[in-house]
Formats: structure tokens, sequence, C-alpha cells
């Protein structure tokens, strides 16, 4: 594949990730952007918003969609490397690891993975290719009750282009990373095309696009051991550090490149009745990810690998496990289809209606873990004693189903809005364990499957009032009723069970000019649990998983005041803002006896004051130059933990307390753009304690300054080349994994009509 994307580079076809697009259609107004299709824009007025366009995220270094929002603020999306498919998203207060704080949608349908999360929460952004995007919003806070408690970090809203005329698109990008650190030094290649074919025929628009993507990752972890045991065998070849605890120790080995490969094939179907509009999404998606090459370091007197055992380095002895060192191979499918409806309602005058539903559906998801590496000499015996594993989902997905009436005049007043909405969602999840013979493929014994199900019911209303040219206020109520069932580990049936919560909003502008906005909004957020917290279990010889199937939800209040005032060409806004959550999920992780303990605590309250400044302008005094920069200030503690008081006062764990973003663009001629990024964030801590203070080693939560620039040049209409690179100086630092290297870009697009 590799081959067939130089080919294209070579001129072939072509890519700049995005060209402009001509039929984006933003305008400002008083209160903000907002984005023309929206037909409800009361969210958008009580919100703190900010939105990438097309032509934005054509100068950037966008591979995947992620990319295209990591320069906004107080926002982060731990993407290790390119194609990773767990890209967790962190928003204000919530972390990175508190996936289910935040929704994402593309097209109305949810493609936040609200089953599992951590890592394994990460949003599907390989569901949307950057290529179909028109326009991205960002929402920050639940001041909305149109979002569920979910949205306590924000909600991310994705819309895709509708084709307008006949187009055909290829696209391919390779981008090259140099990894070296410890005993392993390697040219990290990959790559990606894209091609799509859309066209309007009378009142039918379609669209039917295939996206490729495969990359080898960096190491995603390295293996560190202290001092243990008194005799052993004489071997050589480690590295001598500290790790995230500071504690003395040795590196051993690293997992070796993560290969992943994406296919996404979509179809999107849009027809016109007169005023209504129907929408159909079909996205298939393929994808494998292997870790097939783990890179051990040690050696004994002969230069035999020394794979498992007590080593003696210079004196010190220190235990070497052979089960770092297998082999991990994943297959992963899934179906994604929505259905939506909108349009003005009859006969009611100023209503409009909006209906999304969307059935997700993991067909396959399959994990093989070999026992013990293949060229260790216990391979064969631990197989045939079924050490490896072996784990596959089961019915595991989701439906969804939102209808919305809204009314910018409401009683035929044009200065009163009204939006009203049901919501429906159900979410599965089963996971089967097995002990694993990775020789023959056969499984052993069953490892104790977990599950189970979820499903809530809402109901919500947004009143607003423009009262006069000076005041606007508006008033949110949701209510939720959820409900949890058929839970279980093993034998063990967990009691069904079910809540409900009202959470109300409230929101005050004040206009003093023509050119200042002040709003100070305040809202209930109530976040339920998920099947992953309340019922995913695991239990192996050296590491024991414990959901809580008695958690209680989240519950928060949420304050936010901003400042606007609008400038040539953009905005300068200030906002300020705290977050009060009790009864927070939180995972923790201890070693207890030798075993690695992984369980859901509830914190009893953490509190979040914080601060954002941005400045969005084109044109920046008169000139060419664009010019979008954010810095915001976090503080976000455990104010109050009586299983634990000694944390309080603690810093909360993946929350840097300083983040700056800067995106410069400069048009220097009418076919070439350059533009650049610049990404700083402070230092943070993985663990509750604050005990991890140690920097630069795996496990760490180290600051940054990432430096990307981006070259493009718009050949004609249809062509367009550009070159670009991520982490310009090969900064080293880690997010717990490390950040990837100093990485490299070339793209070439051809679109014809």
């Amino acid at each position: 594949m590799k081959y067939i994307i130089f080919a294209l580079l070579c001129g072939c076809c072509n890519i700049t990730a995005y060209a402009k697009d001509e039929d984006y259609d933003v305008v400002e107004i008083d209160t903000m952007t907002v984005d023309s299709k929206k037909l409800f824009t009361d969210t958008t007025k009580v919100n703190s918003a900010t939105y990438i366009s097309k032509e934005d995220m054509g100068k950037m270094n966008v591979t995947t969609i992620e990319d295209a929002i990591s320069y906004e603020p107080s926002l982060i999306v731990r993407k290790r490397f390119i194609g990773d498919p767990n890209g967790s998203l962190g928003i204000r207060g919530s972390n990175m690891f508190q996936s289910t704080r935040s929704m994402v949608f593309a097209d109305g349908l949810p493609i936040h993975y609200h089953l599992q999360t951590r890592w394994n929460g990460a949003p599907r952004w390989s569901l949307i290719a950057p290529n179909e995007v028109e326009v991205i919003e960002v929402l920050y806070g639940p001041f909305s009750a149109e979002y569920s408690g979910n949205s306590m970090g924000g909600v991310v809203n994705i819309d895709t282009a509708i084709p307008n005329k006949k187009k055909i698109t290829l696209e391919a990008n390779l981008f090259n990373q140099d990894y070296s650190l410890h005993a392993t030094d390697e040219n990290l290649l990959g790559g990606k095309i894209y091609a799509s074919y859309e066209d309007r025929q009378d009142n039918l628009s379609y669209l039917f696009s295939f996206n490729h993507l495969e990359n080898e990752s960096q190491p995603m972890t390295q293996y560190f051991t202290t001092s243990s045991g008194d005799s052993g065998t004489e071997v050589i070849g480690a590295f001598s550090g500290i790790d995230n605890l500071s504690r003395d120790g040795i590196y051993y080995g690293d997992s070796g490149s993560e290969e992943s490969t994406t296919d996404l094939l979509k179809a999107k179907f849009t027809y016109d009745f007169d005023q209504i509009r129907l929408r159909t999404t079909i996205a298939y998606e393929d994808r494998n990810r292997e870790e097939l090459s783990p890179n051990n370091f040690l050696r004994d007197a002969s230069g035999t690998t020394f794979w498992n055992g007590n080593a003696d380095i210079n004196g010190d002895v220190f235990s070497i496990r052979g089960s770092n060192f297998q082999n991990r191979k994943q297959d992963r499918e899934s179906l994604l289809i929505g259905v939506g409806l909108s349009g003005p309602l009859a006969n009611t005058g100023n209503w409009n209606f909006d209906l999304n539903t969307s059935f997700f559906d993991l067909i396959k998801d399959e994990e093989v873990r070999t026992a013990r590496n293949p060229d260790d000499p216990d391979f064969i015996s631990q197989n045939e004693n079924f050490r490896g594993r072996f784990t596959k989902f089961g019915n595991t997905g989701w439906k969804s189903l939102d209808f919305k009436l809204g009314s910018d005049s409401f009683l035929n007043n044009p200065n009163m809005r009204l939006s009203i909405g049901y919501h429906y969602d159900e979410f599965k999840l089963i996971v089967n364990p097995f002990n694993h013979n990775s020789i023959t493929g056969e499984n052993g014994s069953a490892r104790d499957a977990s599950g189970g199900k979820t499903n809530t019911q809402a109901l919500f209303a947004q009143w607003g009032l423009a009262f006069n040219d000076r005041w606007d206020v508006s008033f949110g109520l949701r209510y939720e009723d959820w409900e949890s069932s058929n839970g279980f580990f093993g034998n063990l049936q967990h009691d069904d069970r079910s809540e409900n919560a009202t959470s109300p909003k409230f929101s005050l502008a004040f206009f003093p000019t023509e050119d200042w906005i002040i709003r100070y909004s305040v809202a209930r957020a109530v976040r339920f649990p998920i099947v992953d917290e309340l019922f995913q279990d695991e239990n192996s010889a050296d590491a024991v998983s414990l959901s809580d199937a008695s958690l209680d939800p989240e519950d928060g209040i949420h304050h936010n005041l901003s400042f606007e005032k609008a400038i040539s060409g953009g905005y300068i806004r200030l906002n300020l803002f705290n977050e009060k959550i009790d009864d927070v999920i939180f995972n923790q992780r201890g070693v207890v006896n030798g075993i690695l303990l992984t369980t859901f605590l509830p914190i009893e309250e953490m509190t979040t004051d914080g601060i954002e400044f941005i400045v969005n302008q084109k044109n920046v005094m008169g000139t060419k130059l664009n010019a979008k920069l954010n810095i915001s200030y976090i503080d976000a503690e455990v104010t109050k933990n009586s299983v634990n008081p000694d944390v309080v006062g603690n810093q909360f764990p993946r929350m840097p307390k300083w983040r700056t973003n800067l995106f410069l663009s400069y048009p220097v001629s009418s076919s070439v753009d350059l533009s650049g990024g610049v990404r700083v964030a402070s230092n943070s801590f993985g663990r509750l304690d604050n005990t991890d203070r140690a920097t630069d080693v795996f496990g760490a939560h180290d600051n940054y300054t990432f430096i990307n620039l981006k070259a493009k040049w718009q050949v004609t209409n249809t062509i367009s080349y550009a070159i670009g690179i991520d982490n310009l100086t090969d900064e080293l630092a880690y997010v717990h994994h490390p950040w990837p290297s100093r990485t490299v870009f070339l793209e070439a697009k051809y679109s014809f009509f």
C-alpha cells in the first residue's frame, strides 16, 4: 500500500488535506458563529462554543478527524500515534480517561463510545474521514438541556458536507516517524488513501467513500523492574533509570511497534421532499492491530536472549517477566447505521423538527495474546498449559433515538424561543475471556464472562427570551430515567436498578454594546454509570479488575461566566468556570499482595476552577495573517474523600493546570499557504496520591511544547500538494505512553468534476 501512496504523491493524483469549500455557510451574528444547518440555536447561546471549518482543517496536519480539534481551548485528545484506537477525549474539568463526560456526534449520530471508559472508551473517530467534514462545533459544559449529563465536559458536533454536484476525489498521505530510545532505533512508516464519488440528481444527494489507513507506531510500553532476589543469571543489555515513582531500576525491553490498519466503507444519502430532508448513513469499519515484534534488550554470556527469571546485572538481581513479551493481535469490525429526518412541522408555522435514530453493532471484536513470545524457549509449554488469552465481545453495541421540536418564534413572538425533545438509548456489553493456546488456536477454560445493559429515557425543554436589546434569558430542564439490567460476572447475577434525575439549567446574557456579550450560565448535570463501570470484571493470575454495580451517578453543579468582545475579523473571549461534582466515578489502581487491582471507587467531591482566554482573528492588524490563540488554567482538586482523606487537596490525575494553543496561517499567494501551530501543556499526575513526580520516563505525564508546520500548494482548482511536520523539535514527552516523535507528512489530492 505504501508504494501505491508514493506513486500517487509523485503526481498521479494528489492531496491537501482539504481545499476551500465555497458551500460552507457560517454567518456571524451578535451571539457567535452559528452553523446555518442548525435548527435550534439556544444551545449555542447558553454554551461557550468554538468552530473549526473545512478551510481551517486544510491548514493543519489532519490525518484522522480528531486532529482537527487539537488546537481548541481546554481540550485534549490522547492520540498516541496515527491510527490509535484509544484516542480518548478530555474537556475542561474532565480528564482524558473520563471519556463518559464528553459526547461526540457526526450528523447527529453518536460516535462516543459510552460502553467502556478510560482508553477503551475513546470515541470511534475512525468512523469519520476528515474529507467528509464541513464544520466542527465544540460546546463547553452541560448548560443546555438538549444534552445529557454526559456533556459535563462538553460536546463535539461534526457536520459533514451534503453533495451538490458530481465530484470524484482521490487523496493520498504518506507519513514517517523516526523513533530512537534505549536499544530501539526504528524508522516507522504509514500511509492513507481516500477515494470518494459524490453527486446530486434532482432531490437525491449521495456519497460513496473508502478510507484506508495503515501505520506503524512507536513502542507504546517500556518494561521496567526494580532490584529483587539474591541470585540470577548474569546478563547485559539493560538500561539503568528510574520509573514514574522515582524508583531506581532497569529498562529491559519494550512492546515494539504496533501495526494498525483501518478500512472504512461509507455510503450517505440525502433526499429532499420539498421542505423535509431525509438523511441516511451506513458506515462499515474493519480494523486490525497487532504487536508482533517486542524488543528484548537482555542477553546472557553466550549472546542468547534472556526471557524470564532472575537476571544478575552488575551485581544487582532483577525479576524479568517473560509474559511481557507476548504477541498481541486484535480484529474488529463495526457497523453504524443512522437515519435522520428534519424540516418544518406541517401546519404549525414556526416549528421545526429533527429526528435521528442510530444503530451501532460490534460485529466482531476478538483479541489474542500469546503465552510468551514465540522465540521464548517456554513458548510451547506455556501454550500447552493454556496461558495465552482470547477475548471476544458478543452482543455489544447501542441504539438511540432523538426527537426534537423547536421554534425561534414561540407564540408568534420573534423574541421568544422554545425547544423540546425526547431521547432514548440502550447500551449492551458482553465480554467473553478464555484461556488460550495460541499455537493450536484452541480455547481452554472460560475466565468468567461479564456484561450487562443500560438504557435511558429523557425529556427536555429549553425556553429563551430576548426581552429587549440588552438582555436575554434562558431556562432549561432535563428529566432522565435510567435503568441497568442483566448485569453478570460469571455465575453472579447483579440486581436490576433504576434511577432518575432532573437537571435544571439557567443562562442570562447582557449586551452592553453591539460589540460586547456578557453571559452567566449555571446548570446541574447528572452522569449515570455505564456498563463497563457497573459490570465488566476480569480475574487473572496477576491482575484483577472489579466493577461496582451499586455505583451512584455523578452529580455536578457547573458555572460559566463569559465576557466576549467582537473585533475586526473575529472575537476576544474570557471564560471563568467552576465545577463541583459529587460521587466522582474514578478508576483507581494499586498492587495488593503482588496482584494489580483495578476498581471503580467514588470520590466524594471534586472541585474545578478554570479560566480560558481566547482570541480568534482573521487578517490580524490588516495583514493576511490569521491567528487562533487560547490559554487555559484549570485547577482540579479532590475536595472531599472520607475513604482516603490523604488525597484531599491533591491535583486530579491527568489534568495539566496550563494549556496554550497558538495556530497561525498566512497565504503567501493565491495558491500557497503557510501555517504553523504550537501546543503547550504543563505536567500532571497519573495517580490520585500525586506520588508519580518523575518526568521524561514511561508512566509520567509530562509537560510538552509541540511545534507543527505545514505548507500547501494549490496547483490548480483540482490539484494540491502539501508537506507538514509535527513535533518539529523531536521533543520526548510522555502521556504515560510516549507521545509521537518528529513526524513528516506528504499529502496529495486530486478532485475532478
